[in-house]
């Protein structure tokens, strides 16, 4: 298995499905009470794309990628257009006084008191800013893996607060080793993937938790 550097063509139909599966364990007891529990700790996203009517030269690059790909081996960037921005959230950093390398991070809320925390890779671009100032907000220097969502800055983290910008991909890969192109008519041919998140492991600590009872 290897990760392209690559991201599939962002130009798909309507009717593009996706979102998070989650895993949730739900053992009933004898007196017909039930306690769930998640078995992920973060969701595995899943995507349903179709490609229609698409002209001979735009087909010939989708068989390029279907065939490099080569199946469900090797995975590649895909843009979730129902979830693919970050704006003005606040982010936790590292530790005061160090340059420890953090994940960048999506929070989701405003139901209620409850909130999930999801790690975001693959990114198209990212600005951390220090807002101490709300008026005059600073860009942080640093180093920014995309692939990964790790941020390394240039000089040590103060006390913040820090807030995040930021539009990111998908890792994915194909959810079938068969993948046809239908041909409609002339220059008119058709495809439609599914397509299953593939994470990078990450290992920094400044991720909170997410929301719990």
């Amino acid at each position: 298995m290897g990760r392209i550097n690559a991201v599939l063509d962002e130009e798909v139909d309507y009717g593009f499905e996706g979102g998070g599966r989650h895993s949730t364990s739900s053992p009933t007891t004898t007196n017909g009470f039930s306690e769930r529990d998640s078995r992920w700790k973060y969701p595995i996203h899943e995507y349903e794309a179709s490609f229609g009517d698409i002209k001979d030269d735009a087909r010939d690059f989708l068989v390029n990628v279907l065939m490099v790909v080569r199946g469900k081996r090797h995975d590649f960037m895909f843009k979730d257009w129902n979830d693919h921005t970050v704006e003005g959230q606040q982010l936790i950093c590292g530790e005061v006084g160090t340059t420890d390398q953090i994940q960048l991070y999506k929070k989701y809320a405003g139901f209620g008191q409850a909130y999930t925390i999801r790690p975001i890779q693959a990114l198209k671009e990212a600005t951390i800013y220090e807002v101490s100032d709300a008026e005059n907000p600073v860009a942080v220097p640093g180093t920014l893996d995309l692939l990964t969502g790790l941020f390394t800055p240039d000089d040590p983290w103060g006390a913040g607060p820090y807030e995040l910008d930021a539009e990111f991909y998908v890792w994915v890969h194909l959810d079938d080793d068969y993948n046809p192109i239908t041909i409609n008519s002339w220059q008119a041919n058709t495809a439609r993937v599914r397509l299953v998140e593939s994470p990078i492991e990450f290992t920094a600590t400044n991720v909170p938790e997410s929301w719990d009872e």
